[in-house]
């Protein structure tokens, strides 16, 4: 079978926490649509790209202070390691994938230099 490539997305659910985020050059922006984040230029909607590495979908996202950096947060299945993704803003690219919550992240937050990513407390 072959592999479907993503071309362009319509729509925004609002349901995800930091779901719709301004990027610093106030060009284009981020949101998370399911499992995939679209980084979008405001003034042309057809310039899409894509941050594709989820397995499920997209429950938060938090851009780091510089701008340099974005994680992302997604719920999986009872039982299951749900993921926190950092994404390089820059290349596009995962720079780390932390495997550290259970069913779903609930919050991503980055420190304010940019060091540190410090895990939501546990319930």
């Amino acid at each position: 079978m072959e592999h479907l490539e993503l071309n362009a997305v319509i729509g925004f659910a609002g349901s995800v926490i930091n779901g719709i985020i301004l990027l610093p050059d106030r060009k284009s922006m981020v949101f998370a649509l399911g499992s995939t984040i679209v980084k979008r230029d405001i003034v042309n909607p057809t310039d899409q790209q894509f941050l594709q590495g989820h397995s499920d979908r997209v429950t938060c996202m938090s851009l780091s202070p510089s701008g340099k950096y974005l994680a992302s947060g997604q719920v999986t299945h009872l039982g299951f390691q749900a993921d926190v993704i950092v994404w390089d803003m820059e290349s596009l690219e995962i720079v780390h994938r932390l495997r550290l919550h259970k069913v779903r992240v609930e919050a991503v937050s980055f420190s304010c230099n940019d060091k540190w990513l410090p895990p939501p407390p546990r319930r």
